[in-house]
Parts: structure tokens; C-alpha cells; sequence
């Protein structure tokens, strides 16, 4: 497997991991908002969800490139 074809594999099974996991913390922080938790908690657990969340995004956008790359070298 060549090294192109290894950072597909990689931004994409990492970000499709950060995408998930920042949308479920961002979640569950709004629960814990709503349920009258305390303000610091779902603060900075929220702004953490949607910081991976994105992260996620980025890396499957980047996966999304790899390939199209891969595609056009073949």
C-alpha cells in the first residue's frame, strides 16, 4: 500500500471517529445544559464536542481530496 493510500485510510477512519464522538460530547453537553448542570461543565464540554466535531470534518474533507487524487493518478 503506497503512503497516499495510508493517509486516505487515516483521515478518514480518524475523522469519521473525531466526527462522531464530538457530535455525541456536544449532545450529551446539551443535555446536562437543559438538565441544569453546572455552567463550566457543559461549557467547556460542549465547546470541546464541537472542536472535535470539526476536526473530523476537516480530516474526512481532507480523506475526500486524498482520493480524488488517487483517482486522477490512476
Amino acid at each position: 500500500m503506497d503512503k497516499r493510500k495510508k493517509q486516505w485510510w487515516f483521515n478518514g477512519v480518524v475523522g469519521a471517529l473525531l466526527l462522531g464522538s464530538g457530535l455525541s460530547i456536544a449532545l450529551e453537553c446539551s443535555h446536562i445544559k437543559h438538565s441544569g448542570g453546572d455552567f463550566w461543565l457543559w461549557t467547556l464540554g460542549g465547546t470541546a464536542g464541537i472542536g472535535l466535531l470539526l476536526s473530523g470534518v476537516v480530516l474526512l474533507v481532507r480523506a475526500g481530496i486524498l482520493n480524488a487524487e488517487i483517482k486522477a493518478s490512476n
